[in-house]
């Protein structure tokens, strides 16, 4: 295999786990612990990967993924979303909040509520530290991983391993688009891979979504419109808009 078609495929299997070792690549690609090096130093070159110590993970320019540029967009449409989202919540239950500010917003909803017992599976540190630095005394699980400059969601194999662990009631998830064909997606493979795993081991899964998302379609397809519960909008999505969804057999609530 040419250097070149090999510094591609090591770049597009990083992206895809976020972290990896060198030993993985070398067993991977079936070539010496010193090419592999030359080709982390390639890659790291063109800001592609960032070094570590035992191997590389994905470089993620802040810009892409800044969750306090997100933060202020759309904040009516977001606490209109998240107290909707609380109709479903219910004390006791095992919940998983995906990162992203809507989320955000509805882990604001939670501890601002009168629950008293509620398991919350989060991969995201900002959701986590909301939750932990309120008053209520919620069971809170952070997945690990690495975590990922600007949005703070932490990604890669070490979160996909321990989110397999547990049954969810309630999957409540922020994506980046829900297209016309009945795809949601996500921009960034690291963040669709999460959220197609926790959906595997939930009993219900929410998107929870502001109406600009409809219509769009991302690089990396989550789920299907079906292999959803429910779609939790605000009530700016235009009726027509809405009547094609449903018409879909969308859950537009």
């Amino acid at each position: 295999m040419l250097s070149d078609e090999r510094r591609k495929q090591i770049f597009d299997y990083i992206k895809r786990k976020a972290s990896v070792t060198t030993k993985e690549l070398e067993n991977q690609f079936e070539v010496s612990g010193s090419t592999i090096r030359r080709d982390l130093n390639y890659l790291a070159s063109k800001k592609l990967i960032i070094k570590t110590h035992k191997g590389a993970i994905l470089n993620v320019p802040q810009a892409e993924t800044s969750f306090y540029t997100n933060y202020n967009y759309m904040t009516l449409e977001k606490k209109e979303i998240a107290k909707k989202a609380m109709n479903f919540i219910r004390d006791g239950d095992f919940i998983s909040l995906s990162g992203g500010t809507t989320c955000y917003f509805l882990a604001k909803e939670i501890v601002a509520s009168n629950l008293a017992e509620l398991t919350i599976l989060t991969n995201s540190l900002n959701v986590a530290l909301l939750i932990i630095d309120s008053n209520k005394y919620f069971q809170v699980i952070v997945s690990g991983g690495i975590p990922k400059k600007g949005s703070y969601e932490c990604v890669g194999q070490i979160t996909i391993s321990a989110i397999r662990n547990f049954n969810i009631d309630k999957y409540f998830v922020g994506v980046n688009g829900i297209s016309i064909s009945g795809d949601i997606s996500f921009t960034f493979m690291d963040e669709a891979a999460i959220a197609q795993e926790i959906n595997k081991n939930a009993k219900e899964t929410y998107v929870i979504s502001d109406h600009s998302k409809f219509g769009k379609s991302n690089m990396v397809k989550f789920a299907k419109l079906d292999e959803v519960t429910g779609i939790i909008t605000d009530s700016q999505i235009p009726e027509d808009v809405k009547r094609l969804y449903l018409e879909k057999g969308a859950n537009i609530i």
